[in-house]
């Protein structure tokens, strides 16, 4: 009976992303699921307001759960195995909120119209979740989500020690994650004003949260994640031998070209 409360958060913080996830899908792919909710239409400032508020809502709560610090404090209050599925509950109820609350504004910054040319920007959007998605399953979706904490919980079982790995696409970027979500981001062809407010705000707090993420992993794995920093580029996948191959190649190039007219 102790764990109930844990099981219950488990459940409904797994659900709730679920839902959150797909509002995103949505929302990326120009609204295709109804808002639950009717929110009336702001005036341009007023709606900037309420977008950069919801932005910061979502992005500053999210960043300080994520910290270790905050975690010791919590599980202070709360069961450990009940952090994880915790956060995940309260950061997809702020994503729903925001989803549901975003405020239009008019004008646009840019716009596709060719059919096959939007049907292959979509695509690339759509490839940027599946990159998501594919990433939670490359180190532990369950655990990422909560939902080994909590079985593990159940079965009065100690909670899984967090090992260093490098699963595929941890070997391309050090986050494909969030390399996943940037394409989901900026891939669509008609971009309009709140569009662009939501893209550089959630591309603000990715780059800023990667940071803060990094420095955790240096403290964490040491040395090992310093080798790892060096090895595997941070979000753009170029690692430094494919750029060193190409420089060498057009540097062989250029060496030719000018014996060529040596000759």
């Amino acid at each position: 009976m102790k764990y109930l409360p844990t099981l219950f958060v488990g459940v409904v913080g797994y659900v709730l992303f679920l839902v959150a996830a797909l509002y995103g899908v949505s929302f990326t792919l120009g609204g295709l699921l109804p808002d639950p909710i009717s929110i009336p239409h702001a005036p341009p400032a007023l709606a900037l307001l309420v977008d950069v508020g919801l932005l910061l809502i979502f992005g500053i709560p999210h960043s300080l759960m994520a910290r270790s610090g905050w975690k010791k404090r919590w599980t202070t209050i709360i069961p450990s195995a009940m952090e994880r599925s915790l956060y995940v509950l309260i950061a997809s109820c702020i994503l729903l909120a925001m989803f549901w609350c975003w405020q239009p504004i008019s004008g646009v910054i840019w716009q596709v119209n060719g059919l096959a040319v939007r049907v292959a920007i979509f695509g690339v959007c759509l490839a940027g979740w599946s990159l998501v998605v594919l990433s939670t399953f490359q180190i532990d979706h369950f655990e990422l989500f909560g939902l080994r904490q909590t079985w593990q919980a159940l079965r009065d079982q100690p909670q899984p020690q967090v090992e260093f790995r490098r699963p595929v696409l941890y070997r391309i970027v050090r986050h494909p994650m969030m390399a996943g979500f940037l394409l989901a981001f900026w891939a669509t062809p008609t971009m309009t004003v709140d569009r662009l407010v939501f893209t550089l705000g959630m591309t603000i707090y990715i780059l800023v949260g990667v940071t803060f993420e990094e420095r955790a992993l240096r403290r964490q794995f040491g040395k090992t994640y310093a080798k790892y920093q060096a090895d595997v580029p941070q979000l753009i996948p170029l690692p430094r031998k494919i750029h060193s191959f190409i420089w060498m190649k057009l540097k062989g190039a250029s060496s030719g070209s000018a014996a060529t007219m040596r000759r």
